[in-house]
């Protein structure tokens, strides 16, 4: 089962990121690629809560919450039906949360594939990793922005000395 994952020091607290990441309802703020979120079970927090994601394009995905360690793990799986099956296939991402330092927090993604077939092998070994890096690197970098609004408009309001 090939592996992978990236990591990132967020500059909030570790109550912060958790509250963001187990917020299912309001994801969006963090997964750019989902636009609408729609719970498919009755409870919307904890193990066991099933939700569709859609995307902008109009694609819906189905995921269930597969572990909640309050404040420290979470983790989404795709939720498929019997028949379908690919030569590599996401079977989980989870987020692994720890304190850093004072009011920051240090954010492990993990994504977790399975593979089926020579294709799916020499695919989940040879080129799914790099691929899946550049899009766990893409949702820490928008949790951190979702989470650290303060610091960015500092820096982005800061005057540059004119040039005489």
């Amino acid at each position: 089962m090939p592996s992978t994952s990236v990591q990132r020091v967020i500059g909030a607290p570790r109550d912060h990121v958790w509250s963001a990441l187990s917020d299912i309802a309001k994801a969006r703020r963090w997964n750019a690629a989902w636009s609408r979120i729609e719970f498919t079970s009755n409870q919307t927090h904890g193990p066991g809560t099933r939700f569709r994601a859609e995307s902008a394009e109009g694609e819906k995905f189905e995921f269930e919450v597969t572990a909640w360690v309050a404040p420290e793990y979470i983790e989404f799986s795709p939720v498929r039906g019997e028949s379908e099956r690919y030569g590599i296939m996401l079977e989980s991402q989870g987020f692994h949360i720890a304190p850093e330092g004072k009011g920051a927090t240090r954010v492990e993604l993990i994504a977790r594939a399975s593979t089926h077939g020579i294709k799916g092998l020499v695919l989940g070994l040879f080129f799914w990793r790099g691929y899946q890096k550049q899009g766990l690197n893409y949702a820490l970098e928008m949790l951190a922005s979702a989470l650290e609004p303060e610091e960015r408009a500092e820096t982005e309001g800061e005057a540059t000395p004119a040039a005489e």
